[in-house]
Formats: structure tokens, sequence, C-alpha cells
């Protein structure tokens, strides 16, 4: 009967060592996981600020180009942002 209680401790120590093992396994590849899914946002981010840069550029050069042109069409989208913002207000007030 003694015999049992060793047997069992020991492959209860075997089995604590295995499930450690595998935790460290575990958190490695969670880590990995962790890293590689920073290093694509940061680099999605790079690119966004990068295309975003661009067109900003590229609209600077366009206002400055035709400065008339631009401006015409900033009043035309206020004036319909503003009929547009009117209009949803008084519908909003009945």
């Amino acid at each position: 009967m003694n015999e049992n209680v060793g047997t069992a401790t020991s492959r209860n120590g075997e089995a604590t060592a295995d499930a450690r093992n595998r935790a460290s396994e575990v958190k490695d590849h969670l880590r990995a996981a962790k890293d590689a899914a920073t290093d694509t946002v940061r680099s999605t981010t790079q690119q966004a600020r990068s295309w975003t840069r661009a067109q900003y550029s590229q609209l600077q050069e366009r206002v400055e180009a035709e400065p008339y042109k631009a401006a015409a069409w900033a009043l035309g989208i206020g004036f319909i942002a503003g009929v547009l913002i009117t209009t949803l207000a008084q519908a909003g007030r009945r």
C-alpha cells in the first residue's frame, strides 16, 4: 500500500513539472503573438501616417495652384452643410 502512495506522489510531481513546461511554452507563444500583433499595428499606423501626409500635401498643392476654385468649393460645401443642419434642427423641433 505504501508503494502506491510513493508512486502517486512521483506522478503528481512529474505532472506538475509537465504543466509548468506547457504553461511556459504557452506564455512564450502568447508573447510572440503579442509582438507580431504589435509590429503589425505599428506598420499599419506608419503606412496610414505616410498616406495621410501625402494626401494633405497634394491637397495643399491643389489649393495653392487654384485658390479661387478651392474657395468656391469650400463656400458651396459650407452652404450645403448649413442648409442640412438648419433643416435637421427645424425637423427636430416639430
